[in-house]
């Protein structure tokens, strides 16, 4: 008898969005650029704003969710382009992980937030409790499998004293000076590291061909390019 093994993971990496401008905008750029997050712990004594891009090691037969959740417009690239460009799979942990508490307490908050070398960017929450819509429901960030590029040359932001406002307009600020730099933060690729360009419907396939038509590429890679585009409906239904 067989035995027929299941994938929980896959040979891309999957980084969805909202809109679709700012899916042109990475195509455009050939390039993915970090930005600013708010990550807590579980108690929140320890509050960060981490410079970061993060993508998801899901296969596509149960990304359905995932896209419900952070949008269906999207790129895949191929893993090996992640891992020679030191893109990770983050550190979960929930409130008996004692390899993360015990790397806390070592190395003291100075550390944390004043070495370029610390872990924390890389740790998150297995799971949360949210209140939405004046219910609780369990939100389990192990199941996204996530992977992150954290630039190197980036501070790590102690928000630890900061309220949720001052926390959001700090960010805001910083992540709109990057946009204004353009070149700071980011995590270039090749056409060939791309395996998939999602959109959510039909008719956003032209707009995403005609920037493709733009690039300054060879014919040959931007027909293959205009290839890998497929909608998230259709996803959803193949699989």
């Amino acid at each position: 008898m067989v035995k027929i093994s299941q994938n929980v993971s896959s040979d891309s990496l999957f980084h969805f969005i909202r809109k679709i401008d700012w899916l042109l905008e990475i195509l455009e750029k050939r390039s993915f650029q970090a930005r600013y997050v708010y990550e807590n712990t579980l108690e929140a004594d320890y509050k960060a704003g981490i410079a970061m891009k993060c993508f998801c090691d899901i296969p596509l037969g149960v990304i359905k969710k995932h896209i419900h959740s952070y949008g269906k417009f999207g790129i895949g690239i191929k893993k090996s382009f992640a891992k020679k460009n030191y893109v990770t799979p983050v550190i979960y942990f929930h409130k008996n992980s004692d390899t993360y508490y015990r790397y806390i307490s070592s190395i003291g908050k100075n550390d944390i937030f004043g070495s370029r070398f610390s872990l924390f960017p890389y740790f998150k929450v297995d799971s949360r409790t949210i209140v939405k819509d004046g219910r609780k429901r369990i939100e389990r960030f192990y199941d996204e499998r996530e992977w992150r590029f954290i630039p190197g040359e980036a501070d790590l932001i102690d928000c630890t004293k900061l309220t949720d406002v001052e926390i959001e307009q700090r960010l805001k600020k910083l992540n709109n000076k990057l946009v204004k730099e353009r070149k700071a933060f980011l995590l270039p690729f090749d056409f060939e590291d791309i395996t998939y360009i999602f959109v959510q419907f039909e008719k956003d396939i032209d707009s995403v061909i005609n920037v493709i038509k733009k690039i300054d590429a060879t014919e040959k890679q931007r027909d293959r390019l205009i290839a890998k585009i497929t909608t998230s409906r259709q996803m959803e239904r193949d699989f």
